[in-house]
């Protein structure tokens, strides 16, 4: 480009010096030359620039095309009223949060992608750590501070595409929010396992075997989990008068399928937990094992009447094995207190509700719904983790919901709901000290009215 420059200027200047022009004619010409060869110069400096710019969106681009990102937002007010057996009304109201989750997605190869989710979940103007943000399931599941964690990072390896594709999934498991919270959440399904016996953070290995090809039947597959409920790994098993704590492993066999309905999800499970720990701040110990079995079913849009449908079931088994562990000045076992017994103890729960969606095109088909689920006094489950405040699903007792989902467009809706909580039995959610009826001085029914909007984009 410059020597181009360079040659237009000279001839120009040769023709002149031939020219009968004057000196004044001359000078003219030479002025308008150099505010040519300028323009010139600086049309070639912005093409570089653009050039440049171009180079960068194209290295930016590859950048964010190895991983794809989507982000979740979600602000929600909640306002709690408690009451006692014996009749003393408190308030916990307008109580504002903020969650922001950032999904990822990585293809590797044909027969390997990542995914992940980064979480911050914050009530606001408030930093500081809730009693339970160090519990690995509960890490951005329950408001804390501003900070951004882990909540799923996992790895899909397709082993093998034979008549029976062989799944492995490596990592934080995709363990949360579970079916069926994808009605009330207005979301597809996000998750695996029924969030009645288990919601809440979870790192393992799964091992899935699609049958879909072999049966033909759709969602057809059999899953083969282990992960852990904790693990020790403070190696102080050599210091004298040091009880160390085995790890909690948990082995899982999961059934899926579909069913005649499309959208329809048929689940049956078996989760063993072994050692469980009593995860309190004085002496953690292993309490003992336990089996969880549950069943669940789903039908979406059921025969296009725009009505979606779903009930769980599930059973726990708990095998306490006599050791006591202290909390606050107590001695607490599994689901006893001080008592040397190792008598097994079974609890069952229930769930189920449905979701009507409106044909209301011009309010862009909003949907009402209903939620009831029931828990006896031996009832426990793994949904520590629960997105949901008041851990509903592992009330000892019954527990009703209502809600109204106003969509605002493809991405966004409001969602107005109200939780009423009828406690039978104390201690809804924990796994250490012995139920019993709810006295006069203990809480016996909570209500929550929460309004919130959310973005999913």
């Amino acid at each position: 480009m410059k020597t181009i420059i360079k040659s237009s200027l000279i001839a120009s200047m040769f023709a002149l010096s031939l020219s009968a022009n004057t000196i004044d004619d001359l000078s003219k010409q030479i002025d308008s030359l150099q505010l040519e060869l300028s323009q010139l110069k600086s049309s070639q400096l912005d093409g570089d620039d653009e050039l440049e710019e171009r180079i960068d969106e194209i290295e930016t681009a590859i950048l964010i095309d190895k991983i794809k990102f989507t982000l979740e937002f979600r602000t929600r007010v909640d306002n709690f009223n408690f009451k006692t057996a014996n009749g003393i009304v408190s308030h916990d109201n307008n109580i504002w949060s903020n969650r922001l989750r950032l999904n990822m997605k990585s293809k590797i190869d044909d027969n390997m992608k990542f995914n992940g989710r980064l979480t911050m979940n914050k009530n606001w103007s408030d930093s500081n750590l809730n009693n339970f943000a160090n519990m690995d399931p509960m890490q951005a599941r329950r408001p804390a501070n501003s900070g951004i964690f882990v909540e799923r990072a996992y790895v899909d390896w397709v082993i093998t595409r034979d008549s029976i594709p062989i799944i492995l999934t490596l990592g934080r498991q995709p363990s949360s929010d579970g079916p069926s919270h994808q009605f009330k959440d207005n979301t597809v399904r996000k998750s695996t396992y029924s969030a009645l016996s288990f919601d809440g953070a979870a790192d393992g290995i799964v091992l899935t075997m699609n049958l879909q090809e072999v049966s033909e039947v759709d969602g057809m597959a059999v899953r083969i989990g282990y992960g852990k409920g904790y693990q020790d790994h403070s190696n102080k098993s050599y210091l004298v008068n040091q009880n160390s704590i085995d790890d909690s492993n948990v082995l899982g066999l999961f059934f899926d399928t579909g069913l005649v309905q499309e959208g329809s999800l048929l689940q049956i499970s078996a989760v063993s937990a072994t050692d469980v720990v009593s995860n309190v701040e004085d002496s953690n110990k292993n309490i003992g094992d336990m089996m969880l079995y549950t069943a669940m079913l789903e039908f979406t849009n059921i025969v296009d009447s725009n009505l979606d449908i779903f009930a769980h079931y599930a059973v726990s088994k708990v095998k306490p094995n006599g050791i006591s562990s202290e909390n606050n000045g107590e001695k607490v076992g599994f689901l006893q207190n001080d008592s040397k017994s190792k008598k097994q103890l079974t609890g069952s729960a229930y769930w189920f509700g449905a979701r009507y969606t409106m044909p209301i095109k011009s309010m862009n088909n909003p949907r009402i719904g209903l939620e009831y689920n029931h828990g006896n006094k031996n009832w426990f489950s793994f949904t520590q983790g629960s997105n949901d405040l008041t851990n509903k699903l592992a009330t000892r007792g019954s527990a009703t919901e209502v809600y109204y989902i106003q969509p605002i467009n493809r991405y966004a809706h409001i969602r107005l709901g109200m939780q009423m909580i009828d406690y039978d039995y104390t201690g809804s959610g924990s796994q250490i000290g012995l139920p019993t009826k709810v006295s006069d001085t203990e809480l016996d029914k909570l209500n929550n009215y929460y309004l919130q909007f959310n973005l999913a984009y």
